[in-house]
């Protein structure tokens, strides 16, 4: 199989075999133009300001067409993990309460959560069964005291795809709400924000942006309620109101959550990587990374290599994890051979997007063939 895109668009994938996407992705060329027009828009002083609204409002476009939504549903903050937490503080959450989730999550997703215990808040870890989570599984410790259920669309440890659609549809028959993690899934497979209360995502992995934006999108159903615990200019409708020295309106949407000014080189190099993406087409995208997947999985257990990760096409998306107890070292000799993939925790994690071709899979085995043979001798 072919890359869906000229590899030339990114730097240094002419001399390097990226399978890393699920922690960073490959630089796009365009970002140093990105930062350029940014540099270049600051010395236009107000008139700079107003062009950077336009481009982080286009971000916000982008970001709301490839989820279903609306750009005054989408806020933007300077990382994943701050908007996780920006919720878990945000909630009237009260002992006696429980939040549900599982063993495949992400830190971030966890630690925020943790954090209410000290409240009385009851955390419910759901254990995975074969490296996967069903939406029964995750639905069964609900009950009338759960207030929020989080999982990750696309798991970072199995490359498993969790239903969060049919999650949602139990959770619609409770109070609970759910957040959906699609950092490792948000660029490279379809996202429905309007079958989730809140989702978040990186800017950095699979949507071939830089560091520093973390996206927050809000569904206004259920979700409306919830306000921030902090508060800063850009989160009130009018800063210097009459009667900002006694009181404040928060911003009727998403906009709520951000307190002050984003990341804009970020956003500059976002709206050119989302647009990218929305050009080339999330489904044709997705299309991509399960056939070529496909190859990948079937070479890595004709050489030995487990899969952690569901063979359904439906069951994942671009991470495809192995087997592998040295996983770290067996990362780090592959990338002094000019192969990125992550290894760690028991498994090895081959990522792949829209840049990846089958001369890709065929360097990986090849190589770890290699490593096997001169292991052995």
């Amino acid at each position: 199989m072919e890359a869906l895109i000229d590899r030339s668009a990114f730097l240094g994938l002419d001399q390097r075999t990226w399978f890393y996407g699920g922690a960073e992705s490959p630089p796009l060329r365009g970002m140093a133009e990105a930062a350029k027009a940014y540099i270049a828009n600051r010395a236009n002083g107000p008139d700079g300001r107003l062009q950077n609204a336009e481009v982080e409002l286009a971000c916000k476009r982008n970001i709301a067409a490839m989820l279903g939504g609306r750009p005054e549903q989408i806020a933007i903050l300077s990382n994943a993990s701050e908007a996780i937490s920006m919720i878990a503080t945000s909630g009237d959450f009260r002992a006696g309460d429980n939040i549900v989730l599982h063993d495949l999550e992400f830190p971030s997703g966890v630690l925020p959560w943790l954090r209410l215990k000290e409240s009385g808040v009851e955390v419910r870890v759901v254990p995975s069964r074969e490296w996967n989570v069903t939406a029964d599984d995750l639905l069964a410790p609900v009950d009338e005291r759960t207030r929020m259920v989080v999982t990750s669309h696309v798991s970072y440890m199995s490359g498993a795809r969790i239903d969060y659609r049919s999650v949602y549809a139990g959770l619609k028959k409770t109070q609970a709400l759910l957040l959906v993690d699609a950092t490792q899934s948000l660029g490279v497979v379809p996202i429905d924000m309007n079958e989730a209360d809140f989702v978040v995502a990186s800017s950095y992995k699979w949507l071939l942006a830089g560091h520093g934006a973390g996206i927050l999108a809000v569904n206004p159903e259920r979700a409306g309620r919830f306000r921030p615990r902090y508060v800063g200019w850009r989160s009130v409708e009018d800063m210097f109101s009459e009667s900002r020295f006694e009181s404040f309106r928060f911003m009727p949407d998403a906009r709520r959550f951000e307190g002050g000014y984003p990341s804009y080189p970020t956003l500059y190099a976002m709206k050119a990587s989302t647009e990218l993406l929305l050009s080339v087409g999330i489904d044709n995208i997705e299309r991509h990374v399960l056939a070529l997947g496909g190859e990948l999985i079937a070479e890595m257990k004709r050489i030995g290599f487990a899969p952690m990760t569901p063979l359904a096409p439906d069951r994942r998306a671009g991470n495809l994890s192995f087997v592998c107890p040295d996983g770290e070292r067996l990362a780090e000799t592959l990338r002094k051979r000019g192969t990125y993939v992550w290894g760690g925790d028991g498994r090895l994690r081959a990522s792949i997007h829209l840049y990846n071709d089958s001369n890709d899979v065929a360097t990986l085995v090849r190589q770890l063939s290699a490593i096997a043979e001169e292991n052995a001798s």
